[in-house]
Order: structure tokens, then sequence, then C-alpha cells
């Protein structure tokens, strides 16, 4: 007799969307809200999760939180994202944006990162 077992990490969408004014590239988009977690299988069935955590991803920049409040994540894996809010407080910048380099903080043109002053007004980037 034999027993097929594995772990496995996972990634799933979760029905959360919040509209924000980005602090990155101070556009307006949207927290979209993320889980990823490690899943036991026996014989291809999925026991149980473990290992969760929450993620939050904006729209408009692409730049990537991690959500610290466990609470509110649990909240929105649930379904209930309608009742969450997510403040600063609750967010930890794992990965700045790829636009949020490039913009000028005067004007907010974008230009190349390899621009030191801005094409648009002149200012130091």
């Amino acid at each position: 007799m034999f027993f097929i077992a594995g772990v496995s990490p996972k990634r799933k969408k979760l029905d959360y969307y919040e509209p924000i004014m980005c602090n990155c590239c101070s556009k307006y988009g949207r927290y979209e809200g993320y889980m990823e977690y490690s899943v036991l299988s026996l014989f291809f069935i999925p026991l149980f999760k473990f290992n969760k955590k929450f993620y939050a991803r904006t729209t408009c920049c692409n730049s990537l939180y991690l959500i610290t409040n466990k609470e509110k994540g649990l909240m929105m894996e649930r379904g209930q994202g309608h009742k969450v809010f997510l403040k600063e407080k609750d967010l930890k910048l794992i990965q700045k944006g790829i636009s949020c380099s490039n913009i000028c903080p005067s004007c907010g043109h974008y230009s190349k990162e390899e621009y030191k002053y801005c094409p648009n007004c002149g200012n130091k980037l």
C-alpha cells in the first residue's frame, strides 16, 4: 500500500476592492486582495490550509503590501471584504511599484529612470 501526499503553495485572489489615493504614485487606484498559503494534500485531495499570508496590491502602480492585521485578512477570505477598510498601520510595503520611481514630485510627469531632471518642468527628480 502506498500514499501520495504533498505540500504545495497556492495563491488566491480575494473578492476585495477598496478605492484609494496611492501613497506611492499619488494617483487614484484601488487595493486588490490576495492570499498565499500552503496546502496539505492526500491523494490529490486538499486536506487543510496553513501558513496563510494576506496581501494588497495597488492597481495604479502595482505596489505590493503585506496585510499585517490577520483579522482583516481572514474577513476578506470569508467574503466579508465590504466590511474591511485598510489603514496605513495595517499595511507593510514589500515592493514599490514600477512607476513610483520615475514620477516628478513637482508636476507629476512620468519620465525614464535614467533622467536626473524632469523633461516637462526641469526640476530635479
